[in-house]
C-alpha cells in the first residue's frame, strides 16, 4: 500500500507513483490511498510506503505511521521517504518505528532489491487519472531531466536534497514511455530546480517539440502548453535561451524574485522574454527571510509597474519562508511582525494567492505606498478582506484614528501585543495588561473574544 499523508498538496507524490511501476512491473498488487483509512489499515499488508513533502507535514505524516504501524508484520516493512523525511530524518526516529529512507532514489538496491533505480520508472498515471484524488495539472506528463542545482541558495532545500547536479534521462524517452503505457497527453509539466544549468538544454527543447509541443501546436483543439513548474532561473537568461523557449509555448512563465541583488538579472530577463512575445509570467516573490517588509513590497510593486510599462501581465506569487527544520510553519523573521505577516495572508486570501499584475488594483489591495501597505497589513482580519464592508460602515476610519494617535514607538509595542495575544489562550487577561489599546483592541477581539470573518 502506497499512502500519501492528508497533507495539502496539489502535485501527485511522484515518487510514490514510481514506487507504484515498480511493484507492478514485478507482479505484485498495488493500493494507493491519502490520510488515514481505517478500512485499509484492518488489513495486514506486505509492505506500506508512506511519503512526506514539506517539514511542516511531518507531524502528518508521523500521524500516518502510527495509524498504520500494525497493518504490517515488522516496522522494517513500514517505510518512509521524500523531501520532508531526507531533512528531518530524527523526527521520525524519535516519533515513531519505522524504516527511514533518505535522498532520492537513483540508485539500484536502495527499497526492495530493485535492481533499476526507482527514479528510472515513469509514474503510475492510473493513480493520477484516478476520479478519487483531484491532483492538478490532470492530463499532462510529469517529467524531470535533471536533479540539483547550480546555486546553493541557504534558504533552499535542493543542495541538501539534491547535492549534486546530474542529467537524469532524456526526455523523449521519458514521454515516449508515458505514451505506450499509459497514452497522449494534453500537456507537459517538467519538474527540474534549475533546468537552464542543463548544458544539452538546446536538446531538451527539441525533443520538447519533437513530442508534439511546438508553438501552436494543438491536441483535441486545445493548445499544448509547457510548464517549468519549479521555475526557470533568470540569472541564465539571455537572447538565445529566450528565443529557444519562444518555439514552444510555455505558459505561464515562471520565474523568482527571491531578493533585490537579482532585480538587474530579473528585470533583463522578463524584458528579453517579452521581446520574444511572451506576456503572462507567474513569479515567485519570496518573504519573511533577510527582507524587510519595505524590500518585499518593493518587489511585488516592481511587479506591477512593469506590466504596465511593458504591456504584459507579470503576476506575483508571495512565498513565506520558513526553515528547513520548521514543522510549524511560525516562523517570524527578525525584521518582520507577526502582525505584518498575517495581513499578507488575508490579503493573498482574498486575491487567492497572487499579487495581480494590474496597477490599479495593486494599489488597492496592497496600497499606494508603503505606509499605505504597512497600515493595510496591520488591520485586523475582516477589515483587509472584507474591506468595502468596514469602509463603508466605518469601522474602518475608526481603527484608522485609533491607530493614527499612537506614535511610531507605540504602534511598534501594540503590533507587538497582538502577537502575544494571538498565542495567548487567556485573552482578556492580556488584554487587561495593555489598558492603553484597550480600544483598539477591541476591533480585533470584540469583548476579548476572537472574531471570525463572515
Amino acid at each position: 500500500m502506497l499512502i500519501e499523508p492528508n497533507y495539502r498538496s496539489k502535485f501527485p507524490p511522484l515518487g510514490l507513483l514510481r514506487i507504484a511501476s515498480y511493484h507492478k512491473n514485478i507482479g505484485d498488487n498495488v493500493t494507493f490511498t491519502r490520510g488515514c483509512n481505517l478500512e485499509l489499515r484492518n488489513l495486514q499488508w506486505d509492505k506500506i510506503y508512506v511519503s512526506s513533502l514539506f517539514t511542516y507535514g511531518l507531524p502528518c505524516t508521523v500521524k500516518t505511521l502510527k495509524f498504520y504501524r500494525n497493518s504490517v508484520n515488522s516496522f522494517k516493512d513500514l517505510i518512509v521517504g521524500g523531501i520532508g523525511v531526507t531533512l528531518m530524518p530524527d523526527y521520525i526516529l524519535q516519533n515513531v518505528d519505522c524504516r527511514i529512507v533518505t535522498g532520492p532514489l537513483l540508485q539500484p538496491n536502495i527499497l526492495n532489491g530493485e535492481k533499476q533505480a526507482i527514479a528510472k520508472y515513469i509514474p503510475d498515471y492510473e493513480i493520477i487519472d484516478s476520479p478519487f484524488w483531484s491532483y492538478s495539472p490532470r492530463n499532462s506528463y510529469f517529467c524531470r531531466v535533471t536533479t540539483g542545482c547550480i546555486r546553493h541558495c541557504p534558504f533552499c532545500a535542493v543542495p541538501i536534497l539534491e547535492p549534486e547536479f546530474r542529467y537524469l534521462q532524456p526526455l523523449q524517452e521519458q514521454i515516449s514511455n508515458i505514451v505506450r503505457n499509459y497514452g497522449e497527453r494534453q500537456n507537459l509539466v517538467l519538474m527540474d530546480n534549475n533546468i537552464l544549468v542543463c548544458d544539452r538544454f538546446d536538446n531538451v527543447i527539441t525533443d520538447i517539440q519533437k513530442a508534439g509541443f511546438e508553438q501552436n501546436s494543438k491536441l483535441n483543439n486545445r493548445k499544448r502548453i509547457v510548464d517549468f513548474n519549479q521555475g526557470i532561473d533568470a540569472r541564465l537568461i539571455n537572447k538565445k535561451i529566450a528565443k529557444l523557449l519562444s518555439t514552444i509555448y510555455v505558459s505561464p512563465i515562471r520565474l523568482a524574485f527571491d531578493y533585490r541583488g537579482i532585480e538587474n538579472a530579473y528585470t533583463r530577463a522578463i524584458k528579453l522574454l517579452a521581446n520574444q512575445g511572451f506576456i503572462n509570467f507567474t513569479n515567485y516573490v519570496m518573504f519573511n527571510y533577510n527582507d524587510t517588509p519595505r524590500d518585499f513590497y518593493y518587489r511585488i510593486r516592481l511587479n506591477a509597474l512593469m506590466s504596465k510599462q511593458l504591456g504584459i501581465r507579470v503576476t506575483g506569487f508571495p512565498m513565506k519562508y520558513a526553515p528547513i527544520n520548521d514543522v510549524s510553519r511560525r516562523h517570524i523573521a527578525p525584521r518582520w511582525k507577526w502582525r505584518y505577516l498575517r495581513g499578507i495572508q488575508c490579503i493573498l486570501l482574498a486575491t487567492h494567492g497572487l499579487v495581480s499584475p494590474n496597477l490599479d488594483f495593486f494599489k488597492i489591495s496592497f496600497g499606494s505606498s508603503f505606509h499605505e501597505f504597512c497600515e493595510i497589513i496591520s488591520m485586523p482580519d475582516r477589515y483587509i478582506i472584507q474591506r468595502m464592508k468596514y469602509e463603508q460602515n466605518g469601522y474602518k476610519q475608526k481603527w484608522q484614528e485609533l491607530f493614527h494617535n499612537l506614535t511610531k514607538i507605540s504602534q511598534n509595542e501594540f503590533l507587538d501585543a497582538l502577537a502575544i495575544l494571538c498565542r495567548s489562550r487567556k485573552k482578556k487577561e492580556v488584554i487587561s495588561k495593555y489598558r492603553q489599546f484597550r480600544k483598539l483592541f477591541e476591533h480585533y477581539y470584540p469583548n476579548g473574544e476572537p472574531v471570525a470573518c463572515e
